[in-house]
């Protein structure tokens, strides 16, 4: 047998054994419940958040920010960085809490609530660190997740390095999209930059006055 064909066979064999486990150990089990309220709180938090003006960038920007996070593990787990022993699908890695809901809800919502670059940066490494120095350590005494070759500082200056080039590359993205219609005032640009969403507080009665 060729060494594709172990690998091939390996591969069917862990699938097999992840199957198992998840079917038998972890699906319907509290704590996957727990994942699924999770998520679906989380969405309906953000939907009562986000400026819905604003909905093509941050899904956008949100889009960015998954396929980073899915990168990353991805990576990490075929390279046996860490791994999730608690998964809310049998799939390795499974993207649909952190990836999908955690990390992109939580950063939309500091790009809707940033105004500049330096507040963004600040909110961005206070997220970060309480999802690398906070969460992780709960999480590895829940027995959630598990680190071999890694730590909570590397896991901060990737998720740092990460989201912050999403928002650069977001940037330049509405800066070439306005350069390139040849629009004057584009106000996907200027709210980019990144003014918070404020509903407005004068009323019609306000108005009247």
């Amino acid at each position: 047998m060729d060494i594709g064909s172990t690998i091939h066979q390996l591969k069917i064999d862990l699938w097999d054994l992840n199957y198992t486990q998840w079917k038998t150990q972890i699906l319907f089990s509290p704590i996957w419940w727990s994942y699924i309220t999770i998520i679906v709180i989380s969405y309906a938090i953000w939907w009562k958040l986000v400026d819905k003006r604003r909905l093509t960038q941050l899904l956008l920007f949100g889009s960015l920010v998954s396929v980073g996070r899915i990168l990353i593990d991805i990576i990490g787990s075929n390279m046996n960085l860490w791994s999730y022993n608690i998964r809310e699908s049998p799939f390795i890695p499974s993207p649909f809490l952190h990836n999908f809901t955690i990390s992109p809800l939580a950063f939309m919502l500091l790009l809707q609530y940033t105004s500049s670059w330096k507040s963004f940066i600040i909110w961005n490494a206070v997220i970060t660190g309480v999802y690398s120095f906070v969460l992780n350590p709960i999480m590895i005494s829940l027995h959630i997740l598990t680190l071999y070759k890694w730590n909570y500082f590397y896991a901060f200056a990737v998720v740092f390095t990460m989201v912050s080039v999403c928002r650069a590359v977001l940037v330049g993205t509405l800066y070439l999209e306005k350069k390139y219609q040849g629009v004057s005032s584009d106000n996907s640009v200027k709210n980019l930059s990144c003014q918070p969403a404020m509903k407005p507080l004068n009323t019609d009665k306000d108005k009247d006055k």
